[in-house]
């Protein structure tokens, strides 16, 4: 029998070797929750009556108590990590809220009113995306408790129709009986824990409370306030308003900066809204980004270290690189809290520039804040294109001279150079790249979005009713079958990369592997003697 020669044979297993290491790192390894499928996790929400009723809400005060989360935090919802990629981190989500809210009711007649109250212990907003986690059970709060006048209560958890189709999981709600005496308020006070979402692309967080379910009731609220508590001070650095369209599940993309909702307070490490005669609506809904607390913390570390030691390069590099973080997200394009800190971004590199003037670095990362304003609209004048260009030279000339510091380089001169590539492609010259960019956006939002009411995200899961079968809270939710409801998918392809976390470059290292073994196993039969 004729056999390769040794060298062929060398060649084919190092190609064996080298496509095997690609569907090994990329097949094996869970899908990182800040590229794949993320959990469709629950958001505060008013009270519901079962029926038709007299009884008013007279006042309802919500309090968010924001903090960053801890391995315990992981149990306010009931996920299954493992969909998620997040088995092997111990803290699950970056931040939660600590919920207490009281609603003062009314009842106006001179007859003791009785009936069921429900509370959503899941997302019920009409644009989830829930094919996006179809082995799932739906997330939901495990913290949930009731108290009427002081005396806590027991609950039901009901599962209802998911008001997206049959195909779609059941919806969990918590009901309780109440007694409303007549010509009294009655106080009811509810306490969850909520985790917060991350942006896609970013890292602020997510928080919404849902007004709309509170419209069942008699007349409008009296009252409402929401009062956000925040482990830091509350300002145009840490909060910024959720443009409408923006509000996706379990997709928030936070492509731009919106106002806060009107009447924001912001007093200290407090933000707070007032409402009077609220009669809910879907533009009711409240939502606004926050700024991660883990962010801040490094922030505020590195900025204590570069104005305790003004001379230390290193220290100004370290706050320009956090400041760039939070002044833009993926493919440098700016944050929703671009304004606060691109100009002091560009600043910190420029004053690392001056104290490390042999380091690669800061020039880099002045070329990367210099051209990210103008990465959407590609509309950067001459003047800037050539800064950016500068920088890009003097960071590669000291790459050259300095290769220890290039190793270590937090944005190396190819970050420069990719996002000069992106920058300079159009309809005309759209490469792979940014169609798969363009495929993935879409994918996180339009797929997501679903039938759409006047307010993008704020249609609410249809009223529940006494006929609902009580089942068990922990049953896992039958598998839906896949929607045709929503936008069409992009390709089997596309999504698989979205959920698996492949990217582009993955891509390309795959296909060249399998072509360079084809190539290689091509050339060796080619060479073998024949008989």
């Amino acid at each position: 029998m004729q056999t390769l020669p040794r060298r062929s044979l060398l060649m084919l297993a190092s190609s064996l070797i080298l496509v095997g290491s690609v569907f090994g790192l990329r097949i094996s390894s869970p899908a990182r929750a800040d590229v794949g499928v993320r959990p469709i996790l629950p958001g505060g929400s008013s009270l519901k009556p079962d029926e038709e009723t007299p009884i008013q809400m007279a006042a309802e005060t919500i309090v968010m108590n924001v903090r960053p989360a801890t391995e315990a935090d992981n149990a306010a919802v009931e996920l299954n990590p493992e969909a998620y990629g997040l088995q092997f981190q111990p803290v699950w989500f970056s931040a939660i809220a600590e919920v207490e809210a009281d609603f003062t009711m009314q009842n106006p007649t001179s007859d003791p009113v009785s009936l069921t109250a429900w509370f959503p212990l899941a997302s019920a907003l009409e644009n989830v995306g829930w094919e996006l986690n179809p082995d799932e059970i739906v997330p939901r709060l495990e913290s949930f408790q009731v108290a009427v006048d002081g005396t806590p209560l027991d609950y039901t958890v009901s599962e209802l129709p998911n008001p997206k189709g049959q195909d779609k999981p059941p919806l969990p709600w918590a009901s309780f009986p109440v007694a409303f005496p007549a010509g009294r308020e009655t106080n009811i006070h509810v306490r969850y824990v909520l985790p917060l979402h991350q942006a896609v692309k970013g890292s602020e967080l997510a928080l919404y409370y849902i007004f709309q379910t509170g419209a069942g009731w008699a007349g409008p609220i009296g009252q409402a306030e929401l009062i956000v508590n925040l482990p830091y001070p509350a300002s145009a650095e840490t909060l910024a308003g959720m443009p409408s369209g923006s509000f996706n599940l379990p997709y928030f993309i936070s492509n731009s900066q919106a106002g806060l909702p009107p009447g924001a307070v912001l007093e200290g490490d407090q933000a707070r809204w007032t409402w009077v005669d609220l009669e809910p609506g879907p533009k009711d809904d409240f939502s606004i980004w926050l700024m991660d607390p883990g962010k801040y913390q490094e922030l505020e570390t590195a900025r204590t270290a570069a104005q305790a030691n003004p001379q230390d390069g290193q220290a100004w590099l370290n706050l320009a690189s956090i400041y760039r973080s939070l002044a833009t997200m993926g493919h440098s394009i700016p944050s929703i809290f671009s304004a606060s800190y691109l100009e002091p971004g560009l600043a910190a590199y420029r004053k690392a520039a001056g104290l490390l003037p042999e380091h690669p670095t800061p020039h880099a990362g002045l070329a990367l804040l210099t051209l990210a304003p103008y990465m959407r609209a590609k509309d950067a004048p001459p003047e800037v294109i050539q800064s950016v260009q500068d920088e890009l030279k003097t960071a590669r000339d000291l790459e050259a001279k300095n290769p220890s510091l290039a190793e270590e380089a937090g944005h190396p001169s190819w970050m420069v150079e990719d996002m000069l590539n992106i920058y300079s492609l159009n309809d005309a010259t759209a490469t792979a790249e940014a169609a798969f960019w363009a495929a993935e956006q879409a994918t996180q939002t339009a797929a997501v979005a679903g039938p759409q009411t006047s307010v993008p995200g704020t249609a609410l899961a249809q009223a529940p009713t006494r006929t609902a079968t009580p089942t068990p809270s922990k049953t896992t939710q039958p598998k839906p079958a896949p929607s045709q409801t929503l936008a069409p998918p992009t390709t089997m392809l596309q999504q698989t990369l979205l959920q698996t976390g492949f990217g582009l470059t993955y891509c390309i290292i795959l296909a060249g592997g399998i072509v360079f073994l084809v190539i290689v196993g091509y050339l060796a039969l080619r060479r073998r003697p024949r008989r």
